[in-house]
């Protein structure tokens, strides 16, 4: 049986469903991570770390939705949506910080990397306009990864709206069918 206050996502797609879909897409972007930070043998430390917490991050968050979508409890429901909203938050705070940081201290090393690139490709390599390639490929770097950040965070807050929807019809199922248990149990007492 349906439950009385069913909401949708996408329009068509049930929000358990939707829940059941974002925590297979956060645990295969965890795997991914793994893969990728076992995949670089000569990736620094920090780096290495850095992948290890990411990849623990994304499989709590995709371990937690598919508990909430077996177990429809809320509290599960409620952890998971607290869970999404807090690596929302983090994701994006991180994503700012490294904008800016290739912004202002990692200028020039985006630039060498530019100019690199530039000269490597002989289709693209004129030493007079050398300096107007760098400069447009190093702005052009910069826009791709506004664009990514934005449109990151644009999905990771509509699953987090998933997820929030979701904690709300669990509550709401739970709630209902204790208001039914509790009018049986008046209707008809113990003896």
């Amino acid at each position: 049986m349906a439950p009385p206050h069913r909401d949708y996502c996408c329009c068509c797609i049930p929000l358990r469903f939707g829940v059941f879909i974002i925590s297979l897409i956060a645990l295969g972007l965890g795997a991914l991570n793994l893969w990728s930070v076992l995949r670089v043998a000569d990736a620094d430390q920090t780096s290495k770390i850095a992948g290890y917490v990411a990849t623990g991050v994304y499989g709590l968050v995709g371990l937690s939705g598919m508990l909430s979508v077996l177990c429809k409890v809320y509290p599960l429901a409620k952890n998971f949506s607290v869970l999404w909203w807090t690596t929302t938050i983090i994701v994006t705070i991180l994503n700012v910080i490294t904008v800016v940081v290739l912004a202002t201290s990692q200028k020039e090393n985006a630039r060498d990397v530019c100019r690199t690139s530039i000269i490597n490709d002989n289709t693209l390599y004129n030493p007079s306009t050398l300096e107007d390639d760098v400069n447009t490929c190093y702005r052009l770097a910069l826009i791709v990864a506004g664009v990514v950040l934005a449109v990151e965070a644009i999905v990771m807050s509509l699953c987090g709206w998933v997820a929030s929807r979701y904690t709300s019809e669990v509550k709401h199922m739970h709630d209902h069918e204790y208001n039914t248990q509790a009018q049986i149990q008046m209707a008809y007492p113990k003896a």
